[in-house]
């Protein structure tokens, strides 16, 4: 199988990773699995062993056809054709299901992000990404490397830190490291009615993360200058302060003063 650059594919081939994967994922039998490009199926033939049903969703139609060939005969395994970025999450996954996957880089944000969206449907998530994002996605406020993304999935999930894989471990070799993270969804995560808007503040105030909020605020749809002291005053939060600064639950604080001024 020659890799597409196009799809991001970097196949794992070290079975010793895999393994470490099962394992910091606690699959059971118990378990509904959802894995989001399986490729050659190397960690897919694993989860079917453990868990007590396997979802994949596979792009690449030459890949498609191989798994479909190589686990037809498992009852409990269950091929979606198609990109998972098009996929309607919502009808394909049952209350409590786990997604254990090896995301292609280039849409490994943006399928987190669509995961954030629906923390209710699971029990976990455990990906391996770019070392780099890997690092984001666990970072708090006030670390260097605080972003949009962490204060993001800090809302709905615990974000906690695995194990690192590199480059060596697979085929082709990337250039960077890869780490693999679990995302735990929060017992009272940010309610679905206002993530909308929290995102909107989120990504208006780190679209200018060196500037102060008082600034990079005023980008927000309905934002005046007049406006701007009745957001801190309301909100408790200082506006003189950095997006960076700020943690998931002080953005809520913010995003909720903005919905109610009918700006955001």
């Amino acid at each position: 199988m020659r890799p597409k650059y196009s799809l991001g594919q970097n196949f794992l081939k070290n079975p010793g990773i895999v393994d470490k994967i099962i394992h910091f994922s606690e699959v059971s039998r118990e378990d509904t699995i959802l894995e989001i490009g399986p490729g050659t199926g190397a960690l897919t033939a694993r989860l079917l062993e453990d868990a007590s049903e396997v979802i994949a969703v596979e792009k690449d139609d030459v890949l498609a056809a191989k798994l479909k060939e190589q686990f037809e005969s498992f009852s409990t395994f269950k091929l979606l054709h198609g990109d998972i970025l098009e996929t309607d999450l919502q009808s394909i996954l049952r209350d409590n299901t786990k997604v254990v996957a090896n995301l292609p880089y280039n849409i490994a944000t943006n399928v987190i992000l669509r995961l954030a969206d629906i923390p209710e449907k699971l029990r976990a998530a455990v990906v391996m990404v770019q070392k780099e994002v890997a690092l984001r996605i666990c970072s708090h406020a006030g670390q260097k490397d605080y972003s949009a993304l962490s204060a993001i999935l800090s809302s709905v999930f615990d974000c906690v830190p695995g194990f690192i894989v590199g480059p060596k471990n697979f085929y082709p070799e990337p250039k960077v490291d890869s780490m693999v993270i679990k995302l735990i969804p929060k017992e009272a995560p940010l309610p679905k009615d206002d993530r909308d808007g929290y995102k909107k503040v989120v990504f208006c105030a780190f679209g200018q993360r060196r500037k102060m909020l008082k600034n990079s605020l005023m980008n927000l749809p309905g934002v005046t200058k007049d406006l701007l002291a009745e957001i801190g005053n309301s909100s408790g939060i200082s506006l003189e302060r950095r997006p960076q600064e700020l943690s998931w639950e002080e953005f809520y604080r913010l995003s909720r003063t903005c919905r109610r001024l009918a700006i955001s």
